[in-house]
């Protein structure tokens, strides 16, 4: 849109002017106060824009896409988060949250599409967690789960041997600096990143040292961190945590996958009643860094999941949350099936494949 690109050429001027503003002037407080204010111009502008093209769109106009099966639970008031295949292939993995219930596993059996077996999550103290769970990932015989800024692991065979309907721990977690909406793990790496949109309480900020201009025309307030799974692993033992390299990303992602060739893939998407998003980035680590992050004396490459790395966005229902890659295809779910989202939209209770390539 016009009248954006105008906006945003006014407030990189306004940004411009404010990096210069000299020390004694309180310059870090007006920068504050300028990210402030282009952060609520973005947010309003994005969400106009959302709105106008979800009145205009054809609602059956989505991207090709496969439904696999039911998504369970929904029908008894838990809404699905987050999702991944088993580290064996065998199993969709999805997680929810309740508003009066422990948070779930449920395990789907990937070739009847039937739940197997559901577990009610627990803390390591013995209390039932009712966290969002907001993202899983299997692998190296550990199952993960991020809530907040931290990422808890439960062993597999525990899981194993847990029965259906039965509880498990979360037990131990680690500390990462980012607030973990969705975690993901190609067998090399596990990315944790956050969750940004714009919220005139600022329920939704993230930290103002994640925030980047990537672009005249772009900006990112979100990153995803990408650890070595060896090194991640160590972590639960007290070593320190610290990504190989950390992805800025656009607004709204609710999930991440990486395809077999290194492409990005991220589910992004908000409200009940706007399409959601899947863009499809280039592999941007075969390049130069965009810039670094120092972490103590080790620096970190950073790249920018930007505009311009970006080979397609596929428009898909609301509401689309976890994704993983199966292939050069990708999977994932929506949790516009569940009670609460009952008016939405759109209502699609199920997991399904995604055709990105």
């Amino acid at each position: 849109m016009k009248t954006k690109r105008i906006i945003s050429v006014f407030l990189a001027v306004i940004l411009a002017f404010g990096c210069v503003v000299p020390s004694y002037a309180a310059s870090t407080v007006n920068m504050h106060g300028v990210s402030k204010i282009i952060r609520t111009i973005d947010g309003v502008l994005e969400n106009a824009e959302r709105f106008i093209r979800s009145k205009l769109e054809n609602r059956k106009n989505y991207s090709d896409y496969t439904e696999l099966c039911s998504i369970p639970e929904t029908e008894n008031g838990y809404v699905p988060q987050g999702y991944c295949i088993s580290e064996d292939g065998k199993s969709h993995i999805v997680s929810y949250y309740h508003a009066e219930k422990p948070s779930i596993l449920v395990f789907v059996n990937s070739e009847t599409g039937n739940a197997e077996k559901l577990l009610n999550l627990k803390t390591a103290s013995g209390k039932d967690f009712t966290g969002h769970a907001g993202g899983v990932a299997q692998e190296n015989g550990w199952l993960y789960i991020c809530h907040g800024s931290k990422i808890y692991r439960i062993a597999s065979a525990d899981i194993e041997s847990a029965e259906n309907g039965g509880e498990i721990s979360l037990g131990a977690s680690v500390q990462t600096d980012v607030k973990c909406s969705y975690i993901n793990s190609d067998g090399e790496y596990l990315y944790a990143g956050e969750f940004y949109t714009y919220a005139a309480d600022g329920g939704y900020d993230t930290d103002v040292t994640h925030h980047v201009s990537v672009s005249l025309f772009e900006r990112h307030y979100s990153r995803c961190n990408a650890y070595k799974l060896s090194s991640f692993e160590k972590a639960f033992d007290g070593a320190e945590l610290v990504p190989d390299f950390v992805l800025t990303t656009p607004n709204r992602v609710q999930g991440f996958a990486r395809l077999a060739d290194g492409s990005f893939v991220l589910s992004v998407s908000y409200g009940r009643n706007n399409d959601s998003f899947m863009p499809v980035f280039e592999d941007v680590t075969k390049g130069e860094a965009d810039s670094e992050l120092a972490y103590g004396e080790v620096k970190i490459p950073v790249y920018h999941l930007a505009k311009n790395s970006r080979n397609s966005n596929l428009r898909q229902p609301p509401m689309l949350e976890g994704i993983d890659a199966k292939g050069d295809s990708v999977i994932g779910i929506f949790e516009s099936g569940a009670k609460k989202y009952s008016d939405g939209a759109v209502i699609l209770n199920s997991i399904c494949e995604f055709k990105v390539k």
